[in-house]
């Protein structure tokens, strides 16, 4: 059985070309060199690339990612709330005594990325 060259784009056919073993599968190495030089010739008639992941999965992954931030971002500001400690990047500490500007900003960011988060969950689930 051999492969379906069409389905190939021309990246993947040199390759083919670089590593196939011509006297174990002649008939293949020949259908591939036609190919080649088939697309050579019309390089307007190339398929599209594989993609990786559809819209749909991409979407579910979207929501995923947003639904785990939603858990991470509550308990910051929870924290924040309750001891008026807020943690930034590279685990620096703002006290709402020492640094309020500091921390209010850092507590704008962490609601700002919830709602965004919240939004994205719900916005998604409801499109579905």
């Amino acid at each position: 059985m051999n492969p379906d060259y069409t389905k190939y784009t021309l990246v993947e056919l040199y390759d083919v070309k670089d590593n196939i073993d011509k006297e174990c599968y002649p008939e293949r190495y020949d259908l591939l060199l036609n190919e080649i030089r088939k697309r050579e010739k019309n390089p307007e008639n190339k398929p599209e690339p594989r993609k990786l992941i559809n819209k749909k999965d991409k979407a579910y992954l979207k929501i995923f990612l947003m639904f785990l931030c939603i858990p991470f971002f509550s308990w910051q500001l929870i924290n924040a709330y309750k001891y008026g400690v807020i943690h930034s990047k590279n685990d620096h500490v703002l006290h709402l005594n020492s640094d309020p500007i500091g921390f209010y900003v850092v507590v704008l960011i962490h609601a700002s990325c919830l709602v965004i988060a919240l939004n994205t969950v719900f916005k998604g689930l409801s499109a579905k």
